[in-house]
């Protein structure tokens, strides 16, 4: 494991529920280029329901070049539910791009191989998915990547991408060759999209995406919930017809919260695990 600190926020309700019930725990995984006051808009949401929130974002530097250390943090964010002695909460994710994706893809896979044991036992009881997921792709990746810098100087932003194209290309051509090569333990792990289809997880999953979206396709997203809805997953489907990549809230707000806050009520009031 890494030894460096999980750098995290977290945040609790303005009013506690009853000392009978233990608030729900959302944690929000940040998008590519996401900051902090932006997340905390989303995880406001969750706390004017009562509900605690834990909000991480990944350096994107990190998510382009260094995607292995998704895992790492996914194992880290599972020790941090037993270190703040949250782990008989209700708890949700709320995941945001591919960014957030590739550690949620993780977490659930740990949950999973861990059953009979404590994190097996957590109460996982949701999921929301936002602008995500997709394939892995060159063009998702520059497109993501323009996206996170939009506040960034011109020249700045176009160099960064220069060499992020030039990086990516490289690892894709790699990627490529080492698929043609016989031999199992040279290839990477399973395909982060079709791993996403598969999620061995059964909890309910809340997908909000935009045929607008010009960075995920929504018909991969799209591809995704269909998937997951023959696995047996109960699966609710929001698409926007105008609003960009992660900026649903902003373009829809009211809709957006109302869908956050009815899937978050409807599976605690259930209280579905697994």
């Amino acid at each position: 494991m890494a030894d460096e600190d999980l750098e995290y926020d977290i945040s609790f309700p303005p009013a506690a529920v009853s000392d009978d019930e233990k608030e729900p725990v959302v944690i929000l995984l940040g998008w590519a280029g996401c900051k902090e006051n932006h997340l905390a808009k989303y995880s406001a949401i969750h706390e004017q329901q009562g509900c605690i929130t834990i909000r991480y974002i990944m350096p994107t530097y990190d998510i382009y070049f260094h995607n292995y250390k998704a895992k790492t943090v996914a194992y880290k964010i599972l020790e941090l539910i037993f270190d703040l002695n949250l782990e008989d909460h209700p708890i949700f994710f709320h995941v945001f791009s591919n960014g957030g994706g590739f550690i949620y893809r993780h977490l659930t896979e740990m949950v999973a191989s861990q059953r009979g044991g404590q994190v097996g036992a957590l109460q996982i009881v949701g999921c929301i998915f936002d602008s995500c997921p997709s394939r892995r792709s060159l063009v998702v990746g520059m497109k993501a990547l323009l996206t996170s810098l939009q506040q960034e100087p011109f020249l700045k932003r176009y160099s960064i991408t220069f060499f992020f194209g030039i990086m990516v290309m490289f690892n894709t051509i790699r990627s490529w060759v080492s698929w043609l090569l016989p031999f199992a333990f040279l290839r990477g792990e399973d395909d982060y999209y079709t791993a996403m289809k598969k999620d061995p997880s059964r909890w309910p999953q809340l997908f909000l995406y935009s045929r607008a979206d010009k960075v995920v396709p929504y018909r991969q997203v799209e591809d995704v919930f269909e998937a997951r809805k023959k696995l047996g997953v109960q699966v609710l489907a929001v698409a926007f017809e105008s609003s960009p990549h992660v900026t649903h809230l902003v373009h829809h707000r009211d809709l957006y919260m109302h869908h956050c806050s009815d899937f978050i009520k409807s599976c605690t009031m259930t209280g579905f695990i697994r």
